[in-house]
């Protein structure tokens, strides 16, 4: 479940296209922006949250993503977690991967919100980590 609070005129409720089958909640600019070239800019969507699971009513993360119209644009979400105590404006952070500028439009879809669970803890420093079958094999380890 996803509340959701109307901080700013013009704000969109986020949409979920096909409920029980879409990933992530769509979100859309508040307001008409110019994305210049190479440039990274923080886009406001005019909406505050609180993500909580549909049954247990646990506290849920948000994973900001690309959504893949964006992505084909050559516009990315170069920023991406909303933490499940956040309660300020949520903003999307978005770059121009092109050579061109590109013009957002308050109501596009901007970015998707992907629930997840919080799965943090406390962090205990250790003298020993358990074993694994990986180990300490790193970079290209399991071949190309």
């Amino acid at each position: 479940m996803l509340r959701v609070k109307l901080i700013a005129d013009g704000a969109r409720m986020p949409e979920v296209a096909h409920p029980g089958e879409d990933l992530g909640y769509d979100v859309f600019a508040l307001e008409t922006v110019e994305l210049w070239a190479r440039q990274s800019l923080r886009v406001r969507t005019g909406i505050a949250v609180e993500a909580r699971h549909p049954e247990t009513e646990v506290a849920l993360g948000l994973l900001v993503r690309d959504r893949s119209s964006m992505a084909s644009r050559g516009v990315a979400v170069t920023g991406g977690v909303i933490d499940a105590g956040y309660r300020g404006e949520i903003q999307i952070l978005l770059t121009n991967l092109t050579d061109e500028a590109i013009r957002l439009n308050a109501g596009d879809k901007i970015a998707q919100m992907i629930p997840v669970p919080v799965l943090t803890g406390v962090v205990r420093q250790v003298e020993e980590l358990g074993d694994s079958s990986r180990a300490e094999k790193g970079f290209g380890s399991s071949g190309k």
